[in-house]
């Protein structure tokens, strides 16, 4: 072997051994495994190599080894009922809603016979009424619902369910009504069946105009997309306001909570409009730029607008230093030093910090 082809060896084992320790250098143990805190959402099973902010729950992510100090989050276990003719929207928006906010979604019909959404969508229900486990939340929907409404079979099956929370979109609550569970309630449903859930059902407060309506354990939605609505309402009043918010949000849906009519005990936009609360975000805040953003609050509507030169937004309060925005959906969150003075804001809408003044 000459010298030559001895230093070209040489080399090449260098250059092997090199490669050999790069390829285990990038071999990740959980100790350099970042994941989101649970949350109950798909993001669960996401691992990341750097520390950071779950994009998709917006919570800070942890080491993997430090899981073990998280308790596990239960998932609500939500029913659809479904019906041949089921509005695709009624059932859809609320499904991407209760989805993303983690719950546990699984379909009932009378069968299990393949039922055709709208007559387009084909949709295999999971469960039938003779085998359909005990849901927390049961949710009808509209589309051909006058008939299942009047199905002795259904209805006997209905009042026998016993979920902690009912929930009905567009002439859904037509079933609900069936079975006397909205008697002596507040209800409203889609505008073309407002006079048969007033006529057929005296019992009933029909509320004409109304978005959603919440009666405590009884939830009912206006039609078709009100269901959207509806269902983060139901999120808002059972995991809290800032997970409905970042639903909207993932969704790009420009949700205006507090829309509702009836309120519960358990109101989710209590600390919305409190006045002493929302005059701390006031001011004016500048970017390097040289773009300007105007915190102001109308005192009489007891809500903050975002102005900039462009548009002016409302912005609505979620929890301290956290807000959504209107029209589009984006957050925004307040930043304090160490004394609790807010000196910056950020915005999901600009890559930017902008400084208070």
């Amino acid at each position: 072997m000459d010298k030559l082809t001895y230093a070209i060896l040489i080399i090449l084992l260098h250059v092997f051994s090199f490669s050999i320790k790069a390829q285990n250098d990038l071999v990740i143990s959980d100790e350099n495994v970042y994941v989101c805190p649970p949350c109950n959402r798909k993001c669960d099973d996401l691992e990341f190599a750097q520390r950071g902010i779950c994009q998709h729950c917006n919570m800070k992510l942890i080491e993997k080894k430090d899981l073990e100090n998280y308790p596990e989050v239960g998932r609500k276990k939500i029913g659809f009922y479904l019906q041949s003719g089921v509005e695709i929207l009624d059932l859809a928006g609320p499904m991407e809603v209760f989805n993303y906010a983690g719950y546990e979604v699984f379909t009932i019909s009378k069968t299990k016979d393949p039922i055709y959404a709208q007559g387009i969508l084909k949709v295999i229900p999971d469960y039938d009424i003779l085998d359909a486990p005990e849901a927390e939340i049961l949710v009808f929907f509209g589309g051909n619902a006058i008939l299942p409404s009047k199905d002795k079979e259904l209805i006997d099956w209905l009042k026998s369910q016993k979920p902690k929370y009912y929930f009905s979109v567009c002439s859904g609550a037509l079933i609900l009504a069936e079975s006397g569970i909205l008697d002596g309630k507040q209800a409203t449903t889609f505008r073309y069946t407002l006079e048969i859930l007033e006529d057929e059902y005296p019992k009933i407060a029909v509320l004409k105009g109304a978005r959603y309506v919440d009666n405590g354990n009884i939830i009912t939605t206006a039609g078709v997309s009100a269901g959207i609505d509806g269902a983060l309402h139901v999120v808002a009043k059972l995991n809290g306001l800032a997970v409905a918010a970042q639903t909207a949000f993932y969704m790009e849906y420009d949700w205006i909570p507090n829309q509702v009519v009836a309120y519960p005990e358990d109101d989710p936009y209590i600390a919305m409009n409190i006045t002493e609360t929302l005059k701390q975000y006031e001011g004016t805040f500048y970017s390097e730029e040289k773009i300007d953003l105007h915190v102001i609050l109308n005192k009489k509507e007891k809500q903050l607008y975002l102005n900039s030169d462009e548009k002016k937004i409302k912005i609505y309060y979620i929890e301290k230093d956290k807000f959504l925005m209107s029209h589009p959906s984006h957050m925004l969150e307040f930043t304090r030093d160490q004394t609790g003075k807010i000196i910056s804001l950020k915005s999901t809408e600009y890559a930017k910090e902008f400084k208070k003044k």
